[in-house]
């Protein structure tokens, strides 16, 4: 996997992540949905600062906006071309343990995580019994992309 795939891993995750966002925004303020959605933001977050070379001690508190969203992949995208040598990435959990991994390992840990709680998100609604989820598989992302290319 090479810089491109990680770059179009992140506008996959971008564009399920939107569709999602449009989903709770029709739901009330209060929904368990929301907190799932701001822990997947926020752990973005905390993924990007350490390929940024900084230490998080705790999650930060993300706004589900589009904003954030696009600022976030905005981060991604400029890391991704940065860190395109896949270089070791050195970081420290939030319990302090000094961990390495490659830029490649994280980005695709990322995006993977983002799949695994939207997949959550997906779940909850099914068993509450909506029907008004988006679906946000990643040949769904494909196709689309195909469409608008044709």
């Amino acid at each position: 996997m090479n810089c491109s795939d990680i770059e179009e891993g992140f506008r996959f995750d971008l564009w399920a992540n939107r569709k999602w966002l449009e989903c709770l925004n029709r739901r009330p303020i209060d929904s368990p949905d929301r907190a799932i959605f701001a822990h997947l933001l926020s752990a973005q977050q905390v993924w990007l600062s350490r390929c940024n070379g900084l230490s998080v001690e705790s999650f930060p508190s993300i706004e589900a906006t589009d904003e954030e969203l696009l600022r976030l992949h905005s981060g991604w995208i400029d890391v991704a071309q940065r860190l395109a040598h896949d270089p070791v990435i050195e970081y420290r959990r939030m319990n302090g343990e000094a961990l390495t991994s490659t830029f490649r390992e994280i980005a695709l840990h990322v995006i993977n995580h983002g799949t695994y709680h939207r997949g959550e998100l997906r779940g909850l609604c099914r068993a509450r019994g909506d029907d008004d989820f988006p679906e946000t598989d990643r040949i769904g992302f494909t196709l689309q992309a195909k469409r608008t290319v044709e």
